[in-house]
């Protein structure tokens, strides 16, 4: 195990730690730890360490720097944070914000050879913003839980014993997951005489903690991250007993070669108002289930894995 010791320089009021020199086989793991919100206030995690694992073992105890740089082995890695960690404003120092982590920690990461990684641990601030290690400061929201499988099923008699399937490491296995954006959008819509509220999320961005997964971190975030989320609430009316529900959510991958499926079950959360139209959705716990399926051909065997979703937390801005 490594301790890393930074040496920060003063400049202008701010630390800058001097950018390291990647070796061969090396990236480099950057940990910005100051962020200024679209109101202008700035931001500082103070107290926080950090041990990483994975292809070299590395702790992180000073991180007095706006900006913490680390040269590591490329490979696959864990990141937890530790410590007495907090938020203060940079011009209250001192005085604690209150926040609350999303992310999962321990969090996993890939870092390929000459390749800046930054990894961000998301937190919670009430009244303003979600804020990360790495910090971007805005007024978006999030669902994390964990993603929960259960047992391989066995394979059809006419299948070789030795097949695994695509998502074979994933059975009986729970993940950890955060899906964070910045910002929604919400529009009222009329399909079919029924009244709808679509919210459209910016781009978002994926992790998971746990064990290490290739599956996870070499094909499932690639092919999410970045894209758009949307949750479509429906009104229903038909029955003497009026109510809301959220459709299913759903991801398809640029290339069509990958889906990520979710059911939010909500409870007691949605409501209509005056116009008959879904009201926006406030943060809730919550349980779901959850499906991964290569839609080219859903059905064949190991092409699809289902699951629960566990302690959710659905905080839509």
């Amino acid at each position: 195990m490594t301790a890393i010791v930074l040496l920060a320089v003063a400049c202008g009021g701010s630390s800058v730690q001097p950018s390291p020199i990647m070796q061969k086989g090396e990236g480099t793991l950057e940990l910005p730890l100051v962020s200024t919100s679209a109101a202008g206030r700035t931001y500082k995690l103070v107290g926080a360490t950090f041990v990483i694992t994975g292809e070299q073992s590395v702790t992180i105890t000073d991180t007095s720097a706006d900006t913490v740089s680390v040269p590591l082995i490329a490979g696959d890695y864990s990141i937890q944070m530790n410590g007495s960690w907090h938020i203060e404003r940079t011009d209250a120092p001192g005085q604690t914000v209150q926040a609350t982590l999303v992310s999962p920690n321990p969090m996993r990461f890939t870092l390929a050879e000459g390749e800046m990684r930054p990894v961000r641990f998301l937190f919670k601030v009430p009244g303003e913003i979600l804020t990360d290690v790495g910090f971007s400061v805005d007024d978006g929201g999030w669902i994390s839980g964990s993603f929960k499988f259960g047992p391989r099923p066995p394979p059809p008699p006419y299948f070789p014993p030795d097949y695994l399937g695509f998502f074979n490491e994933l059975w009986e296995k729970t993940v950890p997951f955060v899906i964070s954006f910045e910002s929604t959008t919400a529009t009222r819509a009329e399909e079919d005489f029924r009244k709808l509220l679509i919210i459209q999320t910016s781009p978002i961005t994926l992790q998971f903690g746990g064990e290490h997964s290739d599956v996870l971190q070499h094909q499932v975030i690639p092919a999410f991250q970045g894209l758009p989320m949307q949750f479509i609430l429906e009104a229903d009316t038909s029955q003497p007993i009026s109510y809301v529900y959220m459709r299913p959510v759903e991801l398809t991958s640029v290339s069509g070669e990958l889906a990520l499926q979710m059911d939010l079950y909500l409870p007691g959360l949605l409501g209509m108002d005056m116009d008959g139209y879904p009201r926006f959705p406030n943060a809730t716990s919550f349980d779901g289930s959850v499906g991964m399926v290569l839609p080219g051909n859903p059905t064949f065997y190991g092409n699809s894995i289902y699951g629960s979703i566990i302690e959710g937390s659905f905080a839509p801005r």
